[in-house]
């Protein structure tokens, strides 16, 4: 009953005389009003409306009867009928809170399939008139900060859930709602405030603690991402979703072992859960247990040969171990598919995901121009191409040889992105290769002498020059890209490499300590320093246990298992030595100084005859680098072929 109509009742207790015709007027309409009352009470809705209707036209200028008979019509599924009269009484009383509340419920209850929105917005408006009229109502306000919610009006909604607040201080939800609506924002660190005032009224939230939990895992604060996490299980144990949540922060944070705890933890309870199933997979792999992986992986396809994401985790275990033939097997099956049914935009972006892995898993095999035309198919999916996918597809047109279409789409790609600093270097590349030396350095020494200098750009420019084997100059690249950045890992590495390509490997030895000191478990460099050590022959034990923990962190490397093999050899292991050069070939299928120097290590076994074969190899393989000394390995060929001459062997 509104303040409006409770007047009129004491206007009927009042003695006859006293009322004017007016006043009479009024309060034999609002008779009428609470008999239509009573009618509805009893469920009588032809009767209430009539009644309803004798009051409206005792007293057409009363807002709240039209707002009443609008409600009613409402219950009776007559809305437009109820919006008409709900319009009618905001009319008639403008500044009737309850006609704009009668006709903001009415917008509210249409808001459903098309045309939801604009029944929102209606609504919307009509609340802030209420509010306007009485700003302290709280239930109003509610009402009108769940409608910004579904509006996906955020900022609206901080303003309106602000004003609740303001009312009522101590709402643990008027909190988690106010830090729901910054964080629809992407204002992280307001939403944290706002949690973290939820939690003063309620200290033992699972729900805010997750909510916590998720803004730390979005600003990559793992520490307070898990921390949070687990005092949210502390409250809620068993919830699935939680031990999910912990376990991809978890993985994130490279701690793989906690990560399949959390999965085993969820598949304890739902042994079919996929996101555990794909979390545990993960982490198996990240641990090389590759056996167990691929099993999690099939469960997940058993449930559904079409998953893809349990296809594209096959996938990367396969790429894990270096098995870049099944890889391929794989994609190409995937890519294949028959996409009925799926999102054409998801479609898109998840067939560049693929084609890209394809173009990787070739260009390890050695297939240069079918890795070309993989990331060239990628760019034409999943949308516009960045500059990086553009560099792959160059990239394997340098290393198939095919010079002129590189650069063409080398100059295209910059065109597009001309501030790009691998395409400018990789477009001088390829004129290095076509014999345009002063054009490629042109190119490269603009983007040295960019000012203000830029230590990302000048690696870039030092790889050039590591690729032109002019190492002096990348030397000094790089020693200037040291001094913008003395730390950076990816700077002290190449600066190492180009030392030791000049021959100064007690410089280099220097330099690659020193980056071991920043990143002690940078399986690249403690390969390079251990390998380099044990071709010269020094150091050679303390060679072995370097490269041994580059094994360790990446056991499928065949280019790290090359070195294990070389220094067993150099400490006359030849036994061990060979087996780990033959897993080598298995992981490295065409790299030519493996080749070689699984040859060396077959004459010094006394198997003339294979060793041979290796170095023939050798010769045809890939070398990249241009780390093989070619004339010395024709100069094996020709000794070995002779002993064996000498012996009545015949050639292999």
């Amino acid at each position: 009953m509104t303040m409006a109509w409770m007047g009129l009742l004491l206007a009927l207790a009042a003695p006859a005389a006293a009322a004017s015709s007016g006043s009479a007027q009024r309060a034999e309409a609002y008779y009428h009003f609470c008999l239509g009352q009573q009618a509805r009470l009893s469920g009588d809705v032809t009767e209430s409306l009539q009644e309803y209707r004798k009051a409206q036209k005792l007293d057409p200028g009363a807002g709240e009867v039209r707002a009443e008979i609008a409600r009613l019509l409402q219950e009776a599924g007559r809305l437009d009928e109820a919006v008409a009269e709900a319009k009618e009484a905001v009319r008639l009383a403008g500044d009737s809170a309850e006609s704009h509340l009668a006709l903001a419920q009415l917008y509210r209850g249409r808001a459903e399939g098309e045309g939801a929105d604009d029944a929102l917005k209606h609504a919307a408006g009509e609340y802030e008139e209420v509010l306007r009229l009485q700003p302290g109502d709280g239930q109003t306000m509610l009402a009108l900060a769940e409608v910004y919610r579904q509006l996906n009006q955020p900022k609206d909604g901080v303003r309106v859930w602000q004003r609740y607040l303001a009312l009522d201080p101590g709402s643990f939800e008027g909190f988690v709602q106010l830090g729901a609506q910054y964080l629809a924002l992407g204002e992280s660190d307001q939403a944290a405030a706002a949690f973290k005032k939820a939690l003063e009224l309620q200290p033992n939230s699972a729900r805010v603690y997750q909510a916590l939990g998720e803004i730390y895992a979005r600003a990559d604060q793992t520490d307070q991402a898990i921390l949070h996490y687990r005092k949210a299980l502390e409250v809620e144990p068993r919830s699935l979703r939680l031990h999910i949540s912990l376990g991809e922060v978890l993985y994130r944070a490279h701690r793989p072992k906690e990560a399949l705890a959390e999965a085993d933890a969820v598949l304890a309870s739902d042994a079919k859960n996929r996101f555990a199933l794909d979390l545990k997979g993960r982490a198996l792999r990240d641990l090389k247990e590759f056996d167990k992986a691929r099993e999690v992986a099939d469960q997940a396809l058993a449930q559904d040969k079409n998953d893809l994401k349990a296809a594209y985790l096959k996938i990367t275990i396969a790429e894990a171990r270096r098995d870049f033939g099944s890889a391929v097997t794989a994609l190409e099956s995937i890519l294949a598919r028959d996409r009925k049914g799926e999102d054409a935009e998801e479609t898109g972006n998840n067939d560049r995901v693929f084609l890209l892995h394809l173009g990787f898993a070739y260009q390890q095999l050695g297939r240069f121009a079918e890795a070309a035309d993989a990331f060239g198919k990628a760019k034409v999916v999943g949308g516009d191409a960045d500059a990086a996918l553009l560099g792959h597809q160059i990239e394997a047109l340098t290393l198939a040889k095919d010079y002129d279409r590189g650069l063409e789409e080398a100059r295209a790609a910059r065109k597009r992105f001309p501030d790009d600093a691998d395409l400018a270097t990789q477009e001088a590349t390829l004129l290095r290769l076509k014999g345009d030396m002063p054009g490629a350095t042109a190119i490269v020494e603009g983007l040295r002498k960019k000012t203000p200098p830029d230590a990302a750009v000048l690696v870039e420019v030092a790889d050039f020059y590591q690729r032109a084997k002019r190492y002096a100059d990348a030397e000094s690249t790089l020693q200037d890209a040291r001094k913008l950045n003395p730390r950076d890992v990816r700077i002290l590495f190449q600066l190492g490499a180009a030392l030791e390509r000049q021959k100064r490997a007690d410089d280099a030895e220097a330099v690659f300590r020193e980056a071991l000191a920043v990143q002690p478990d940078s399986a690249p460099i403690l390969n390079y320093l251990g390998y380099m050590n044990a071709d010269r022959g020094v150091k050679v034990d303390e060679a072995m246990k370097l490269i041994q923990r580059a094994v360790d962190l990446d056991p499928e490397n065949g280019a790290y298992l090359d070195s294990l093999g070389w220094a067993l050899y150099r400490l006359e292991q030849l036994v061990p030595a060979e087996q780990f050069l033959r897993r080598a070939v298995s992981k490295e299928r065409n790299s030519a100084v493996v080749f070689d120097h699984l040859g060396d290590i077959l004459k010094r076994r006394g198997n003339v005859q294979e060793a041979l074969v290796f170095w023939r190899r050798a010769l045809d393989g890939e070398d990249e680098g241009e780390e093989l000394d070619r004339a010395l390995v024709q100069r094996k060929i020709r000794d070995g072929q002779a002993s064996l001459n000498d012996g009545g062997q015949r050639r292999p």
